[in-house]
Formats: C-alpha cells, sequence, structure tokens
C-alpha cells in the first residue's frame, strides 16, 4: 500500500532556501566579544573599522543630534570614549543589522519602521529593566530584546502571501499573532527565529530567548532572567502601541500574574510607583522612535 508523502512544512521549505540574509561580519563579532568582559576599547573600535560604510553611518548618526552631545565626534575611539563601551556595541548592532531585511516586502499589515520601533522599544526595555533590578551584568539583554521577533521578517519575507493571511485571521478571530501563526502556517514565528538564530550561529541564550520569548513560565522568572526580561519588555511594547499585533494586549502589568510574581522576586520593583515605572518606559519608547527614524533618514543619504 502506497502511504502519500508528508506535506513539507514551512520549516522544510526555508531548509531549501539559499539566499537567507546572513549576519553582518561585525555584527557576528560583537556576539563573540560579549562574550569577554574585558574586552578593550581598541579591539571593538578595531573591529568596527573594518566596516567603512557602517562607520559612516554611525557617526551620522551620532552626530545627528540623537544623543544631544555638545561636541563633533570624528571617529570610533571618540564615540566609545563618549557613549561608553556597551552603548557603542548595542549601536553597532542595531544598525549593521538594519538592513539585513530591509527589502522586506511592506504591506498594509507588516510596517518594516514599525516592527523596529518594536524591536528596538523591547531591547531598551530589557536594558531598563536588567539596570533597575541590579540584576547580574547581562551583556546579552539588549540583542536579545533586539532579535526576538526576527522569525516574523523571516516570514514576510520569504512567505509574504501566507503571512498576510495570519494577520487578517488574527483580526478576523481576534487573537494574537502568534496563535493565528499556529493555526494557519503550522509553527510561530519564535519557532522561526530559533531556526534563523542556529541558521547565524547565535549564543544559545539568545536562541532560547528567541524561542520562548511567548512561553514564560513561574520557574523561568529565577532560573533564566534573560528570558523573563525580554518577555515582559515585549509585553510592555505591546502594550503602549509600539507592535505589529492587530490585538495589542488589554490586560496591565499589575494585572499580570507572572508580573506579579517577578515582583516578588525583587522587592525593590514594588517600591517603584508604576506610573513612573511607566514613564522611564515612555522616554526609551521614544528613543526608540527616534532611532528608527534616524537610521531611515540615514539609509537614504548612504543608499
Amino acid at each position: 500500500m502506497n502511504h502519500p508523502e508528508p506535506k513539507p512544512t514551512l520549516l522544510d521549505e526555508l531548509e531549501e532556501i539559499s539566499d537567507v540574509p546572513t549576519l553582518p561580519h561585525v555584527a557576528t563579532q560583537l556576539i563573540t566579544l560579549l562574550d569577554d568582559p574585558d574586552v578593550s576599547f581598541k579591539r571593538v573600535a578595531t573591529l568596527i573599522e573594518e566596516d567603512p560604510p557602517l562607520v559612516a553611518k554611525i557617526l551620522k548618526l551620532i552626530n545627528s543630534g540623537y544623543y544631544h552631545l555638545a561636541k563633533e565626534i570624528r571617529d570610533v575611539k571618540q564615540a566609545i570614549v563618549y557613549l561608553g563601551l556597551d552603548e557603542i556595541r548595542n549601536l553597532v548592532f542595531a544598525m549593521s543589522v538594519y538592513s539585513t531585511f530591509y527589502n522586506v516586502k511592506r504591506s498594509e499589515y507588516f510596517d518594516y519602521s514599525q516592527f523596529w520601533v518594536h524591536s528596538a522599544g523591547t531591547a531598551k526595555m530589557a536594558m531598563v529593566l536588567s539596570k533597575y533590578l541590579k540584576m547580574s551584568s547581562y551583556s546579552s539583554t539588549y540583542i536579545a530584546g533586539l532579535l526576538h521577533d526576527f522569525g516574523r521578517l523571516v516570514l514576510q519575507f520569504f512567505f509574504s502571501e501566507q503571512y498576510q493571511k495570519v494577520f487578517q485571521k488574527s483580526m478576523e478571530e481576534n487573537v494574537p499573532l502568534i496563535v493565528a501563526e499556529r493555526n494557519e502556517l503550522g509553527l510561530t514565528h519564535a519557532q522561526v527565529g530559533f531556526w534563523l538564530a542556529e541558521r547565524w550561529g547565535l549564543p544559545e541564550s539568545i536562541a532560547l530567548v528567541m524561542l520562548n520569548h511567548h512561553e514564560v513560565t513561574e520557574k523561568d522568572l529565577e532560573q533564566n532572567p534573560l528570558l523573563a526580561l525580554v518577555h515582559f519588555a515585549n509585553t510592555i511594547t505591546n502594550i503602549w502601541g509600539a507592535t505589529l499585533e492587530p490585538n495589542p494586549p488589554s490586560m496591565g502589568l499589575d494585572e499580570d500574574p507572572l508580573w506579579l510574581e517577578f515582583c516578588q522576586l525583587h522587592p525593590d520593583l514594588r517600591a517603584l510607583p508604576m506610573l513612573e515605572m511607566l514613564q522611564v518606559f515612555d522616554m526609551h519608547l521614544e528613543e526608540a522612535e527616534s532611532f528608527v527614524e534616524k537610521m531611515e533618514q540615514i539609509k537614504k543619504i548612504t543608499d
């Protein structure tokens, strides 16, 4: 008896695609340097200087007023001195991957700029939480937040028509995008993001954030704080309206059982008035919007 061949999944189809965008060299090397807490300014500057077009974009952004510096920055070493190693590293990574999927098809549902506001906003929020809670230094926090939804870029890039149906179903059935993805595609952007992370050779900690940022458990709050930080940062940016979700969450943080449990683990968080905390988050969301706006301007000038 002949059995029908199993229907290929989207992941099977992705495995057959040869032109999946690759992570820029500078970004790849920066991730490697994240593991070295003693990395020198000189080493980071030398790496960045290997990509002159990127250097030109960095200096344009820094001198555009984005950082409100009184003095013009003329080279990468000077930029590191003024902004600090962490900020430069995060900025360079964001700028170097910004153009990776820039040619993704736009649609009435998928706005690339809005996607980046959400991604950059989530990265900023995760850093705010990490620093405010005085948690152990997580050098990967910004990058994990920035890349958490990159599976959506892959879906839009290679399966745009199918992915538009996901948005339509999400709207029609009033369900989150991830539910519509699972129902329509048989997999989620989180699974696709994990596939991309493995293809790019990202550290396991970041890959698992890309896979599980919608699937956080009480155990993760204590055992996997990086995942928890990105999960809550993602929730905050969605609530704040920086989202691709047709149905943004209406539940506030103070109604989220996981968030309340997180506050139990970190009492300092409960001591900060919610309104004041949200004002801090709002400020960093504005920073994310400004970053994307400047990046759009710079890309138009340099392309």
